[in-house]
């Protein structure tokens, strides 16, 4: 219960923050400011901020276009394109620990297309409560507007520098709230996992982030994308960069039309472009990710059925599935496209990550066994990190299991942003170690 307010002193100005229970929230900090279609510029200090309402998300639609999903990742949740916002969520009582705590900034997933830091899905009070960390949410311009802008280079990677910067952000201010800026993991899933993949070879972050958490990162989808990006840029060129945010959704979805010559690659096709600022080319790309290993020891998940999230909203798909009886179709369809999206890039980034001196594991989250659609799905490792009411009438909804589970993966993240601490045994009906 949100009780009372308390003001924090820090670089970028005092901040009124609100108590809520055993966590202190400061909600919607500007970390910069951008133009339409322009790179963000570093928000300077100002004398107070309002921190106790949740930022705004990157304009998008209601569901996510590339996946058909029918599940709401905002809820009530605002968009604006002054969208370039932190939020912190602490201890109360970080002012009485004898060191600084641990920093996990959360990079959200959503195909680079949905989502947004302060969406009630990704709430980190029990992850802050239970494991004694700080966790930093950030905001980023998605779609059109954060990856293609109309098809010129220097409109590429916007919501990735916009990421960068609010890592600048926390370095800047976390002490002041009680984070360590010398102890800081970024951690993201889907998207959010591709884009902290990509921050380890972007340029303009040394010493900005020290761990790395990939959860479900479709690293398969990366690469041969050249044919759909052109298709894309094309359709691109006729957008109006003074055009209505409405009117920029409208020709979105038409540059998603025209990805559909991707095939698979169509499910992420917004997202990062090699040989633009801040990325190397996609040839250089082998020896950055090398070059990196040995500065980010990395955790990947992944889960089990990853593509029955998606699958479940392709009725022909369904028509394959029986609640009560596995169908070996389905089932091998799904471990297809897993694999082909998740799991062989995955692997590859995992072993070129430890033959260059890195140090990670890999972890499968496994099916329940419960006949259960979506089990073990893309996702479904989200109402553990997260718990909350908002999963009840979710697709997602692990019931009961969630009490026993969630404890289990957040002790994992917890440990892991703390010490890098990488869990070596397995977690009985859970966690499967890969590597």
């Amino acid at each position: 219960m949100i009780s009372d307010s308390r003001d924090i002193d820090a670089p970028c100005g005092r901040v009124r923050a609100s108590v809520d229970g055993t966590v202190i929230r400061a909600r919607g900090i500007r970390y910069a400011r951008a133009r339409r279609f322009a790179r963000p510029i570093d928000e300077p200090p100002v004398d107070v901020i309002d921190g106790r309402e949740p930022g705004p998300g990157s304009p998008q639609y209601r569901r996510d276009p590339n996946a058909g999903m029918t599940f709401d990742q905002l809820g009530g949740l605002s968009t604006s394109e002054d969208c370039l916002r932190v939020s912190v969520t602490a201890p109360t009582d970080t002012v009485e620990h004898d060191s600084a705590l641990p920093v996990l900034v959360w990079i959200h997933g959503g195909a680079y297309v949905a989502g947004a830091g302060d969406a009630e899905i990704y709430d980190p009070h029990t992850l802050v409560e239970e494991q004694d960390v700080i966790v930093v949410s950030v905001t980023y311009r998605l779609g059109v507007l954060g990856f293609l802008g109309t098809g010129k280079p220097e409109h590429s990677n916007l919501g990735l520098l916009d990421q960068i910067s609010a890592l600048r952000w926390v370095q800047r201010n976390i002490a002041a709230f009680g984070g360590d800026p010398s102890n800081v993991t970024i951690a993201g899933q889907s998207a959010g996992a591709d884009a902290c993949a990509h921050l380890m070879i972007a340029e303009a972050t040394d010493d900005l982030f020290h761990r790395v958490i990939l959860a479900s990162a479709p690293l398969g989808l990366a690469g041969g994308t050249e044919p759909m990006n052109w298709a894309m840029a094309k359709v691109a060129e006729k957008i109006d960069p003074a055009a209505s945010v409405d009117d920029i959704l409208a020709a979105q979805d038409e540059v998603h039309r025209a990805a559909l010559v991707g095939g698979l690659h169509a499910g992420m096709c917004f997202g990062v472009h090699y040989g633009a600022y801040p990325l190397p080319a996609k040839s250089d790309t082998d020896a950055a990710w090398s070059q990196a290993a040995r500065r980010y020891d990395v955790l990947m998940t992944r889960t089990e059925r990853e593509i029955a999230f998606f699958a479940g909203f392709v009725p022909a798909f369904r028509r394959l599935h029986d609640r009560h009886l596995t169908s070996p179709m389905l089932e091998s369809l799904i471990s297809g496209i897993t694999s082909a999206v998740y799991t062989r890039a995955a692997k590859a980034f995992y072993d070129r990550h430890r033959m260059s001196g890195g140090q990670g594991t890999r972890l499968l989250i496994v099916s329940r066994g419960d006949g259960s659609f979506f089990d073990a799905a893309h996702s479904g490792d989200l109402p553990l990190l997260f718990p909350g009411d908002v999963w009840h009438d979710s697709f997602l909804d692990y019931g009961g299991t969630a009490q026993i589970a969630g404890p289990e993966l957040r002790t994992i993240w917890g440990r892991f942003a703390t010490s890098g601490a990488l869990p070596r045994v397995p977690v009985p009906g859970l966690i499967d170690i890969l590597g």
